[in-house]
């Protein structure tokens, strides 16, 4: 079975309250309604009748005729008065009392009394039957005499009479206020939580624009926040992970390129250490002075050795940020690495210039900032021309590397970073050099986070490496 929705459901709860309350408000009146009005008459005639006993009694005898009129007539009553030589009677019921009465004569049956003080007032009925009247009496205590009075209920029956007549057109009535009631009840109850529905079928589907409108200061208002919270926290979520997704696919394309290039880097010396050496045993041709291809053979597997190396360094950079971090000092990393290069410098007659200028402190693995240091150096000696200069300078949180050589065209500028890529111009391709320097820069570099650049000189003519911290 199908269940109903929230507008509905919310409808039905409502109007079925609303119709329960009118049906049992109506109900009571119609049967509360005819109990009550009598016993406010009642009591009122009580309070009458007693105020009419004391004026009997206190008033002068010429007055007392028009304290009994006025009695009968505000009543619509037969009243008889007998006190001492006083006696009265009003006959206004005369013709409907006689009627009541074969005899044409006033009788009651006593159904229900009342007494206070002497005063007994009594529900009575006449022989016909029905609770029409009500008979007062009331005898004098400080001389001869009573008061008897017959009030006629047929008013009292009337206005009842009056008021459930209506009471099937207020019923109805109450009913279509009700209905109204119970849809602007229920649209205003189920508007926001329709909102947030609505609102949740979009962020079901990812979409960036999903968010619940809802202003209210209430717990609706409270869900609609915590649920954008929510959404706004599991968007950041995917979107974080589809960045560390990204980060491990671009991790493996570069993984696979590097060692596709690794592989052809290495194939070659391997190859040409095996020829020669099968060539040295079979004594073929050239191959038969041994010193001197044996002296190759050692050059070539020293250049291995090196590139090796450099590969099992490429491989570890990975993890420079996982190293511990420390403050120091970028003129003491600096320091720690460049004598070496200094010397290689000078015994190829390249000048260096050194200007740390303010010393200034960075958060990061030293090790790493020195291997930085370390290969863009390297990079630097092996390109600078002859009588050339390398600069080497600290301007607020950067560290520059200036050297004076032919600056890369821009076509090979864009590949300088990639693995075993070396430029044919400016050296011997087997002068040394792997092709893996500026690579292990950039890896480092882009695991610390740390911005730089590297591109032709602005103030000299070659090509400058800056690191901004």
């Amino acid at each position: 079975m199908k269940k109903l929705k929230i507008f509905p459901k919310t409808f039905l709860y409502t109007l079925g309250l609303m119709l329960i309350i009118v049906l049992l408000s109506h109900t009571l009146i119609y049967f509360l309604m005819p109990w009550a009005y009598n016993y406010q008459q009642e009591k009122a005639l009580e309070a009458d009748a007693a105020r009419f006993v004391e004026q009997i009694i206190t008033a002068p005898s010429e007055e007392r005729v028009n304290y009994v009129t006025g009695f009968a007539a505000k009543w619509s009553a037969n009243a008889y008065v007998v006190y001492d030589d006083f006696s009265y009677h009003v006959d206004l019921l005369k013709e409907e009392a006689a009627a009541s009465s074969p005899d044409g004569k006033v009788e009651v049956t006593v159904i229900a009394t009342a007494t206070e003080d002497g005063l007994k007032i009594s529900l009575a009925e006449n022989p016909l039957g029905g609770a029409d009247f009500f008979k007062v009496e009331q005898g004098f205590a400080n001389g001869t005499g009573s008061i008897t009075a017959i009030v006629s209920r047929q008013h009292i029956e009337d206005a009842v009479s009056a008021v459930l007549m209506i009471l099937p057109f207020t019923a109805i009535l109450c009913m279509l206020i009700s209905v109204l009631f119970a849809l602007a009840y229920s649209r205003m109850f189920t508007r926001p939580i329709q909102q947030i529905s609505a609102a949740t079928e979009k962020m079901r589907e990812l979409k960036p624009d999903a968010y619940c409108l809802n202003d209210a200061q209430d717990e609706i208002g409270m869900l609609a926040d915590n649920v954008n919270s929510l959404y706004q926290t599991l968007l950041s979520t995917i979107q974080t992970l589809e960045q560390e997704i990204e980060k491990v696919e671009a991790a493996d394309i570069q993984k696979s390129n590097f060692l596709r290039a690794a592989s052809h880097e290495l194939k070659t010396p391997v190859t040409a250490v095996s020829v020669m050496l099968e060539n040295m045993l079979l004594g073929i041709g050239k191959y038969k002075d041994r010193d001197t291809y044996l002296a190759r053979c050692k050059e070539l597997t020293d250049r291995l050795a090196q590139m090796i190396k450099g590969i099992l360094d490429a491989s570890r950079t990975e993890f420079a940020g996982e190293q511990k971090q420390t403050d120091f000092l970028i003129a003491d990393a600096l320091k720690a690495v460049i004598d070496p290069y200094q010397i290689i410098a000078k015994a190829k007659g390249i000048a260096f210039s050194v200007d740390v200028g303010e010393p200034f402190a960075v958060h990061l693995s030293q090790g790493m900032i020195e291997k930085v240091i370390s290969n863009i150096l390297a990079n630097a000696v092996s390109y600078t021309k002859p009588d050339g200069t390398i600069y080497v300078s600290c301007k607020g949180q950067r560290l520059i590397i200036e050297n004076e050589c032919t600056p890369i065209p821009p076509e090979h500028l864009a590949h300088i970073f990639e693995p075993f890529y070396r430029p044919d111009y400016g050296r011997d391709r087997a002068a040394g050099g792997n092709g893996l320097g500026l690579y292990l820069v950039a890896t480092i570099l882009k695991s610390l986070d740390i911005s730089y650049s590297f591109s032709p000189a602005e103030d000299i003519k070659g090509m400058s490496f800056q690191i901004f911290f």
